[in-house]
């Protein structure tokens, strides 16, 4: 399924890891299941990758589609700012080839 199982592996942060930290101070076993992101980004694909291995554990089914759509919008907009930055790149780099150059 794509699952790893980390045991003591890399730190969790925000509020995943407070909850986790603060139920091991009041003497409670906790796990976390962590979907792999970019980080600076809303990740529907993430979520939707955990919660469907959660609900394959649990035996349960759930309609994602709402979350699927989401998914599709934030890799549309994302696409659009790559090309974006691209567009704007090679424009760049052709404006400093043209600039003439004169060392003397």
């Amino acid at each position: 399924r794509g699952v790893t199982v980390e045991k003591g592996g890399g730190p969790i942060i925000g509020a995943a890891g407070l909850l986790l930290g603060l139920g091991r101070l009041r003497g409670m076993q906790g796990a976390c299941l962590l979907g792999e992101t970019h980080g600076m980004v809303v990740d529907h694909r993430a979520a939707q990758a955990v919660l469907e291995v959660l609900l394959g554990v649990l035996g349960i089914k759930a309609d994602m589609s709402a979350l699927e759509r989401r998914a599709k919008e934030t890799e549309r907009t994302l696409d659009r700012i790559r090309k974006e930055i691209e567009l704007r790149t090679h424009k760049e780099r052709r404006r400093d080839e043209e600039e003439a150059w004169y060392i003397g």
